[in-house]
C-alpha cells in the first residue's frame, strides 16, 4: 500500500522506467545481430545469397520474397523446429513479428499437461487462476486479465480451438488431449482473429487425420489413485476422405480432506471425444468437419481459511485451517432446499460441452476463400463453498447454459509477389442463461438469488497486409472494426429470508450496451542476417464491456454496464537462431498504455455493510516488461530450455472504493485515489527444463527435470496477495529408437512445495485460498501402431 501523497511521484517514476526500458531495448537488440553475423560468417565462405522463407535460393525475378528462411533439420537438428498458424498461414514463429510461445506435443507429454491450468508452468507471462476455486478460470498475459466468477463476460485472452473462438470462460477449461501443439500469443490480437482481445490469444491445434492408418492407446496411474486412459485411430477411408477419432477419460485423484466429515475431495470424473473428418474432392477444394463433446462429473475444489474466520465474531473467531490441504463444507437446511441439494453436499463442478465446426476452403489462382462455421453448447452445474466452514457463510450454486454460433469468411492471397494480404468478416451470436444462488443464512439470515439472460451479437471486418520492401525488410499493417451489442434481459437480484423473497422489486427488465471500435496493428520486420529477425510492432486491442451481475441490494448498480477497455501496445523484439551452436534466443520488450482497464472494485450494502464485488473502469494505467526464451542443445542428446518474463505496471489515474463507513446509519463506500499503486501481477516468472537422451543399445532412456518460478503477486487488498513459489518436476521414459511403445514416469511438485494458486475473500472476515497440489507422480504406458 502506498501513501496517497507519494502516489504521483511513484506514478511518474514508473512511467519513466517503462519508457526508458522500451527505448533502451532498441539499442540492445543489435547485439543479437552481431552474434548472428559472426555465426553466419563462420559457417560459409561463399557469397551471401538471398533466400526465401522456404530456404531456397531466389532468382532475380523473385528477389523481393521475404527473407529469414525456415530452419531445416540439417541447420539446427537439435533445436526443435515447429510450424505455427497464428498468422492464418503455416510459418516458423521465428518469422513472425510478435511475441509467441509454442508448447509442443513433446512438452505437453513430458510435463503431463492435462488441462489449461497447467499451461502457465510452460510459457512466460501467462497466469491462470481458478476464481475462488470455482470451475471458471481467469487468464492473464503480461498482467492483462479479468478476474470474474460469473459467466457472462468475455475474457481478455482469446481461446481458440482449431481457429474456433469460444468467448464463454467456463466452456474452455476442459481436457487437453490428442494435441499437436498450443500457441500462446502475447499482446493485443484482432486483425487476424475472429474476436478482439487485449491480453493475447491461446490457440489449441489438434492432431489431424493421417494419410495412413494409425492408432494408439495410453494408460496412466498416479498418486491419489488418479488414472487417465486415452487413444486415437486415424487414417483414410478412400482417396478423398480421411478421419481421426480420439478420446480420453480421467478419474480419481482426490487430494483434499475434510476432517469434520472425514471425507476426501478432488476426485475427477470426466471424459471427452473428438471426431475429425477431412474431405478433399479435388485439388482446389478442402472440407474439414469437427464434432466434439465432453462430460464432467468431478468434485469441486475446496478452499481453506488461512486466517481465523471473524465473519461471525471478531472476539471469538472460528479457527483457521490446520492444513492447506484440509477443507470444510456444508450449508443450511434452507439453502439446501432452495438449491435442491443436501446440507452435507460435497462441492462439485459439472460442466458439459459439445459442438461442431465446418471449415470449407477453395483455392483459386490468386487467392483462397475460407469459411469457418461453428456451433458450441455449454452447461455448468456447480456448487462451491467459499468459506471453509460447515456453516452457511458463503455457499454458491451456479446453473448456466450457453451457446455460441459463429461464422467467419475470409480471403487470403496465395501468390508469391511482394504483397501478401488477408481479409474477412466475422459474425458471432452468443446466448446465455444464468442462475446464481448464494447462501448467507448463518451470517445475514439471508440467501441470494440472481437470475438473468444475456445475448451478444458481434460483427466485424478485419484485414492485414504484408509488403516486402526488400528481401530483408517487411511492413505489416492491419485493421479491424468491430460492432458489438450486449443485452441483459430479466435481471433480478432477490434476497430470501426463510425462502420468501424480501425485495421482489429489485429487478431490471432490460439493460444493454453497444460499441463500435477499431483495433489496429503496424509492424516493421527486418532480417539483417539469415536466421535473425528484429521487429517493432504497434498494436491496439479492445475488450468488450459488460455487466457485473453479482448479488446486490440495488439491481441497477449490478446491471450498470462497465465500458470496453482499450490497450495500446509498443513492442520491440529479436528472434535469433545460431545453427552452428544449436541455439535459439528470442527476446522482446513491451510498453502498454491502458485506457478504461476493467477492474473489480467493491460496493457496500447500505444495510449490512457487507462488501459486494463491482466492476469499474480505471481511466488510465500502464504496464511494461519483457520476455526471453532460450533453447540450446550443446551436445547430442542434451536439451536445455529456459524462458522468463518481467512485468510491472501501475494505475496512472484511478480512484477506488477501499473501505466503508456509516453515515446516518447507512453504510457507504470510502473512495481513495490509488494512482501510482502497482497492478496485481507477479513481477518475475520463469520456466525451464533440462533433459538428456541416453542411448542404451536399441533403446532410448530420457531423463529430465523442469521448474516454474513466480514471485509474489501483490494486490491492492492484502487479502488478495499471492505469495511467490517455485515448483520442480521430473520426467523419465524408456522406449525403442523407432519402436511403437513407451514407458514414462512423471513427477510434479517433487519437493512438495506448499503454495497457493489464488487468495481472496467472498465475505468480509473470511480470508480464503486455494492451495496448489502437493507432490504427485504418474506412471504412463503408451503404444502406437
Amino acid at each position: 500500500m502506498h501513501d496517497v501523497l507519494t502516489a504521483p511521484y511513484r506514478r511518474n517514476a514508473l512511467l519513466v522506467r517503462g519508457r526508458i526500458a522500451l527505448i533502451s531495448s532498441v539499442a540492445f537488440l543489435p547485439l543479437w545481430n552481431v552474434a548472428a553475423a559472426a555465426d553466419e560468417n563462420a559457417q560459409t565462405k561463399k557469397p551471401a545469397q538471398a533466400t526465401s522463407r522456404k530456404g531456397s535460393a531466389l532468382s532475380a525475378k523473385a528477389a523481393h520474397a521475404p527473407a529469414a528462411p525456415k530452419v531445416h533439420a540439417s541447420e539446427a537438428s537439435r533445436v526443435e523446429n515447429v510450424v505455427v498458424t497464428s498468422e492464418r498461414k503455416a510459418d516458423s514463429p521465428q518469422n513472425i513479428g510478435t511475441s509467441i510461445s509454442v508448447v509442443s506435443a513433446k512438452m505437453l507429454e513430458n510435463r503431463n499437461i492435462n488441462n489449461v491450468f497447467d499451461l502457465q508452468y510452460a510459457t512466460p507471462s501467462l497466469q491462470i487462476q481458478p476464481s475462488y476455486g470455482s470451475g471458471q478460470f481467469t487468464y492473464t498475459i503480461r498482467g492483462v486479465g479479468f478476474s470474474n466468477y460469473s459467466s457472462n463476460n468475455s475474457p481478455t485472452v482469446g481461446i481458440y480451438i482449431d481457429e474456433v473462438a469460444n468467448p464463454v470462460p467456463f466452456g474452455i477449461n476442459g481436457m487437453m488431449f490428442d494435441m499437436q501443439r498450443v500457441e500462446v500469443l502475447r499482446g493485443p490480437q484482432g486483425t487476424l482473429y475472429g474476436r478482439n482481445t487485449t491480453g493475447g490469444a491461446i490457440n489449441y491445434i489438434t492432431n489431424k487425420p493421417t494419410d495412413k492408418l494409425a492408432g494408439g492407446v495410453s494408460a496412466q496411474y498416479g498418486r491419489f489413485d488418479s488414472a487417465k486412459i486415452g487413444g486415437y485411430i486415424s487414417g483414410p477411408i478412400n482417396d478423398k476422405l480421411k478421419f481421426r477419432l480420439s478420446g480420453e477419460t480421467q478419474q480419481g485423484g482426490a487430494w483434499q480432506y475434510n476432517p469434520e466429515a472425514q471425507a476426501h475431495l478432488g476426485n475427477v470424473n470426466r471424459g471427452a471425444a473428438r471426431l475429425l473428418v477431412d474431405y478433399t474432392p479435388s485439388e482446389s477444394w478442402k472440407v474439414e468437419w469437427n464434432l466434439h463433446g465432453s462430460r464432467d462429473r468431478s468434485d469441486g475444489t475446496g478452499v481453506y481459511a488461512w486466517e481465523p474466520i471473524t465473519s461471525l465474531s471478531s472476539t471469538n473467531p472460528m479457527p483457521a485451517s490446520t492444513s492447506r490441504y484440509n477443507t470444510r463444507w456444508g450449508t443450511s437446511e434452507q439453502f439446501a432446499k432452495e438449491t435442491g441439494l443436501t446440507p452435507d453436499q460435497k462441492p462439485y463442478s459439472h460442466i458439459d460441452t459439445g459442438g461442431s465446426s465446418l471449415r470449407v476452403e477453395k483455392h483459386l489462382r490468386d487467392f483462397t476463400i475460407t469459411n469457418l462455421a461453428s456451433y458450441d453448447y455449454m452447461q455448468r452445474d456447480e456448487y462451491d463453498n467459499f468459506d471453509d466452514s460447515s456453516l452457511s457463510l458463503a455457499d454458491v450454486k451456479f446453473n448456466t447454459r450457453a451457446n455460441v454460433v459463429a461464422d467467419e469468411l475470409r480471403f487470403s492471397s496465395n501468390t508469391s509477389g511482394r504483397l501478401h494480404w488477408i481479409g474477412g468478416i466475422y459474425y458471432g451470436h452468443q446466448w446465455l442463461n444464468d442462475r446464481y444462488q448464494s447462501g448467507f443464512e448463518a451470517l445475514y439470515n439471508t440467501d441470494g438469488d440472481v437470475r438473468y439472460s444475456q445475448t451478444v451479437n458481434t460483427i466485424s471486418g478485419f484485414g492485414q497486409v504484408t509488403y516486402d520492401l526488400t528481401p530483408k525488410l517487411q511492413l505489416v499493417g492491419g485493421i479491424r472494426v468491430e460492432h458489438e451489442k450486449r443485452t441483459l434481459d430479466n435481471a433480478y437480484a432477490h434476497y430470501l429470508v426463510g425462502g420468501v423473497v424480501t425485495n421482489p422489486q429489485n429487478a431490471v427488465a432490460q439493460q444493454s450496451q453497444s460499441y463500435t471500435l477499431p483495433s489496429a496493428k503496424f509492424s516493421i520486420q527486418y532480417h539483417p542476417f539469415s536466421h535473425d529477425m528484429t521487429y517493432f510492432t504497434f498494436s491496439k486491442g479492445v475488450k468488450s464491456g459488460g455487466f457485473t451481475v453479482y448479488n446486490s441490494s440495488d439491481v441497477t448498480q449490478m446491471t450498470n454496464p462497465f465500458k470496453p477497455e482499450q490497450l495500446y501496445s509498443f513492442e520491440v523484439g529479436n528472434k535469433l537462431i545460431l545453427p552452428r551452436y544449436n541455439l535459439r534466443v528470442n527476446a522482446d520488450f513491451f510498453y502498454y498504455d491502458y485506457f478504461d482497464r476493467q477492474v473489480q472494485s467493491i460496493a457496500y450494502s447500505p444495510t449490512t455493510g457487507s462488501a459486494i464485488g463491482l466492476f469499474v473502469n480505471a481511466p488510465r494505467s500502464h504496464m511494461f516488461g519483457g520476455e526471453y526464451e532460450v533453447e540450446w542443445s550443446p551436445i547430442p542428446g542434451l536439451h536445455v530450455a529456459q524462458s522468463g518474463a518481467y512485468v510491472e505496471g501501475a494505475y496512472d489515474k484511478f480512484s477506488a472504493v477501499t473501505s466503508s463507513k456509516q453515515v446516518n446509519g447507512v453504510w457507504v463506500g470510502v473512495t481513495q485515489d490509488v494512482s501510482g499503486r502497482g497492478i496485481e501481477v507477479p513481477h518475475f516468472t520463469a520456466n525451464g527444463s533440462v533433459d538428456y537422451t541416453w542411448r542404451v543399445g536399441k533403446y532410448d532412456l530420457v531423463s529430465g527435470v523442469d521448474y516454474s518460478l513466480r514471485t509474489t503477486s501483490t494486490a491492492l487488498n492484502s487479502a488478495n496477495t499471492i505469495p511467490g513459489y517455485t515448483l520442480w518436476g521430473g520426467y523419465i521414459s524408456f522406449a525403442p529408437h523407432k519402436g511403437h511403445w513407451k514407458i514414462e514416469g512423471i513427477g510434479r511438485n517433487i519437493t512438495d512445495k506448499h503454495y497457493d494458486v489464488t487468495r481472496g475473500y467472498f465475505v468480509g472476515g473470511d480470508n480464503i485460498a486455494v492451495a496448489g497440489r502437493p507432490a504427485t507422480w504418474e506412471v504412463r504406458v503408451r503404444a502406437d501402431f
